[in-house]
């Protein structure tokens, strides 16, 4: 917005510029001082301001000025609203924390860390550390697209594969559990139960200096359905019971 506002200034203040800098008109003959002779063979002068510009020409001139200071903000708010952000939020790299101590906190509460526990991490995501050996992870396409076996960390998109409800994480189950239709995911994000097609889908992490980086550019499609390398079953009562899921 600071961009699109300077520009415009600066178009109407070069507009101004212009304006002023145009040489002034020569002194109109009034033609009472003329013989009558002279009022026939001398033609009228047309008026024009002190500026040299006459109202028409203003007019047209301000009228073309004010057209193209529009195209130009209507170009540079495109381009602003089409411009990828770098980081934060979806289809940045979201830094997170420390990895150890991110590691050390996952494994002792056994708890994915969502949006409502920091402001960097955007809705919709869970961070997790993976249950399953790196060889385990190895073998499914979907963990090595997201480097699982090298990070030992796993950021899940928790929108339901079915017909994409947000899934909440079940704290007595250890499970994601959608409550729409009853699908049912591990703490890896792996199909487990009900309707949904997959796993869920996930995001690639890095390590970067210590601190885990979330890469949101691109949704990983989630492993298939038979998936398990980790928490075959739920680890207490399920917080979403539908028959048949």
């Amino acid at each position: 917005m600071l961009v699109v506002l300077a520009t415009t200034l600066a178009a109407w203040l070069l507009f101004f510029l212009f304006l002023r800098a145009r040489p002034g008109a020569a002194p109109e003959i009034e033609d009472t001082l003329l013989r009558p002779s002279q009022q026939e063979r001398t033609p009228r002068l047309v008026v024009e301001d002190a500026s040299g510009v006459t109202r028409r020409q203003f007019l047209n001139r301000a009228y073309l000025a004010g057209v193209a200071v529009a195209l130009s903000n209507f170009a540079l708010a495109s381009l602003d609203f089409l411009w990828p952000r770098s980081s934060g939020g979806y289809g940045g790299k979201i830094v997170m924390g420390d990895a150890v101590q991110l590691r050390n906190q996952l494994d002792a509460t056994r708890t994915p860390i969502l949006n409502t526990d920091t402001d960097v991490l955007p809705p919709g995501i869970a961070l997790m550390t993976y249950e399953g050996t790196p060889q385990a992870a190895e073998a499914i396409p979907a963990y090595v697209l997201a480097n699982t076996a090298n990070t030992g960390f796993v950021a899940l998109y928790r929108k339901c594969v079915h017909l994409g409800c947000t899934v909440p994480f079940c704290t007595s189950s250890k499970w994601f559990e959608c409550p729409c239709h009853g699908s049912k995911y591990s703490i890896n994000g792996e199909y487990r139960a009900g309707p949904a097609p997959r796993s869920l889908d996930r995001f690639k992490v890095d390590i970067v200096g210590g601190r885990v980086v979330v890469d949101t550019a691109t949704v990983i499609t989630g492993p298939p359905r038979g998936t398990v390398t980790s928490q075959p079953q739920p680890e207490g009562p399920h917080c979403v019971t539908i028959s048949g899921a």
